[in-house]
């Protein structure tokens, strides 16, 4: 069937192997890869044959020990459209903001990986001895505009993902006058790519337990408007070597903001994983749900779908799409297992399921059953979290909100534009309503009315940047400890280290909020009954998730 006379033999691997190396983008050296390296750039339809190659994302936490021994071609000229940034790894700043010194952080230890913009190495934390890894990606390789925006998006994104459990947590951004450097949680366990070389292919069960965690952080970036555009094996990692090691996605150098119904042109990915609407360079989120399965059915039989001794001869296999049910070990595997690969891997993008679709297939679920209650976006769980909050809670976040870095705040920045569709500076209650049937949720009125009411911290009717913000922050934010410092301040009017009912009334005034039990509220949060709120007791109220959840009834 299929492609079946071109497939490694299912019983082996080194077919596999052998096509990875075979694959692996050498065409252009690192230094002189402007154009196809980050793949962001739009390019002309007639310019760009098939057989070139796919720009191969820098890996954070691995490197492949075969890239060094690569052919190294002659230089390609820089495109003619792009213009230099003058001065790059002297003068111009990439996050366009002072940062601290690294080293005055983290003692940087050995090399962890090497990609082709930046290098990996431990670090650790001077302060708490906690180990991290560090990205550095050098100035002088970011050579265009282009170049500086991917780096600043791609530390965007990963703050915009903040707080999934299979998301790769990002510490903190510095710089200096050679480079960026992207501080992140530590994943010690290696790729996933490893570990299916090294089993030959997983077991259904356990299949579908990976299969729950990526494309449930492909519905998260969905949700939140990310599209991830380079989903593969060794772009997840183990977070140590233990058998049953949380997973992690790591590497948003080729992802991009996205708004429902946006196309994309320009052609990015790695070849075993591209989704054929990518190769025909009109395509959109849809492209992960295609790299998904992919990954999918190498779990279960060890070897990608489609399969060529050559870049030029994996797309067409792509292009045609068609699938291998034939070969071991597919015999023995589930009619469930092949229904969610095929319904997957469909050619047309809009008759491939969804990531909330694929979460909801029943080879996916723990107990083979569906449920019935549909799933939470990322968006819808968020709001839900905030609209718990009492009110105290949500001005503290508020202030948070407004002292957040650019970077931090960019992803949520993009989701207010899409849902305030007339560009007011305020949603309205059919916005919200309208920009949460786009990201899948299915709420009743009363429900989506609740919601609104939960955000609207001044009770205006409407949402602001601000509110939505605020209501969109996920809690790894919230409890920082430099963050709610500075909304115990802003409570704090006098600086004595105490709020008391006198300054948390002067916060309500100003947010409009006169009607409010004090005594009440200040009682809930004043543990040691001194008629006043400490630093410890703020602390508390903020990172107590169950905190508010009585209380802020009475606060509506």
């Amino acid at each position: 069937m299929g492609n079946k006379s071109s497939t490694p033999n299912t019983s082996r691997n080194n077919g596999f192997i052998q096509s990875v190396t075979a694959a692996v983008w050498t065409k252009r050296p690192p230094e002189h890869d402007d154009e196809s390296t980050k793949g962001k750039n739009k390019h002309n339809v007639d310019d760009h044959k098939p057989d070139e190659t796919i720009p191969r994302s820098s890996d954070p936490q691995t490197a492949s020990a075969s890239h060094d021994e690569k052919p190294h071609p002659k230089p390609h000229p820089n495109p003619s459209n792009f213009k230099r940034v003058q001065s790059m790894g002297l003068k111009d700043s990439v996050l366009q903001r002072k940062t601290e010194n690294l080293k005055d952080v983290y003692s940087v230890g050995k090399k962890l990986g090497q990609g082709q913009f930046g290098t990996t190495f431990l670090c650790t934390e001077k302060e708490t001895g906690k180990e991290f890894a560090c990205k550095s990606i050098a100035k002088r390789k970011l050579t265009t505009k282009d170049d500086v925006e991917d780096v600043r998006r791609e530390i965007q994104i990963m703050h915009h993902l903040a707080g999934h459990p299979n998301v790769i947590s990002i510490v903190g951004a510095y710089e200096d006058a050679v480079a960026v450097h992207v501080v992140m949680e530590l994943c010690a366990g290696g790729e996933l790519f490893d570990r299916i070389i090294q089993r030959g292919h997983y077991t259904e069960k356990k299949a579908a337990e990976l299969a729950r965690i990526i494309v449930g952080v492909v519905e998260a970036c969905h949700s939140l408007g990310v599209m991830h555009r380079d989903l593969k094996p060794e772009n997840f990692l183990f977070t140590d070597e233990q058998e049953e090691a949380p997973l992690k996605t790591i590497d948003f150098g080729l992802s991009m903001f996205f708004k429902p119904g946006e196309m994309f042109t320009d052609m990015v990915g790695s070849p075993y994983y591209v989704a054929p609407e990518v190769l025909r360079k009109f395509y959109s989120q849809e492209c992960d749900i295609w790299s998904a399965g992919v990954i999918i059915y190498i779990l279960l039989c060890g070897v990608p779908p489609f399969w060529d001794e050559t870049e030029h001869g994996i797309f067409e296999q792509v292009l045609k799409g068609n699938l291998d049910f034939a070969s071991e070990p597919w015999p023995s595997i589930s009619e469930s297992a092949k229904d969610l690969v095929r319904k997957m891997l469909v050619r047309d993008p809009k008759r491939r399921l969804t990531a909330p679709e694929v979460l909801r297939h029943p080879w996916v679920q723990a107990d083979g059953v569906a449920p019935d209650k549909p799933l939470d976006s990322a968006v819808l769980s968020r709001l839900k979290q905030f609209s718990a909050m009492n009110k105290i809670k949500k001005i503290a976040i508020r202030v948070i909100a407004e002292n957040l870095s650019e970077e931090e705040i960019a992803g949520l920045k993009n989701m207010f534009k899409m849902i305030d569709a007339d560009g007011s500076g305020q949603i309205t209650l059919e916005e919200l309503k309208k920009g949460l049937e786009k990201v899948g949720a299915d709420l009743k009125d009363s429900e989506i009315s609740h919601l609104m009411e939960a955000a609207d911290i001044d009770n205006s009717g409407t949402i602001d940047y601000g509110e939505f913000v605020a209501a969109m922050l996920h809690v790894n934010k919230i409890n920082q400890e430099d963050h709610m410092y500075a909304a115990f301040s802003y409570f704090d009017k006098d600086g004595s280290g105490y709020i008391t009912a006198d300054e948390l009334q002067l916060a309500f005034d100003k947010f409009g909020l006169g009607d409010i039990q004090l005594e009440e509220l200040m009682s809930d949060i004043d543990t040691d009954n001194d008629g006043r709120i400490d630093y410890g007791e703020f602390v508390a109220m903020m990172q107590d998730s169950e905190y508010g959840r009585n209380i802020s009834v009475k606060l509506r």
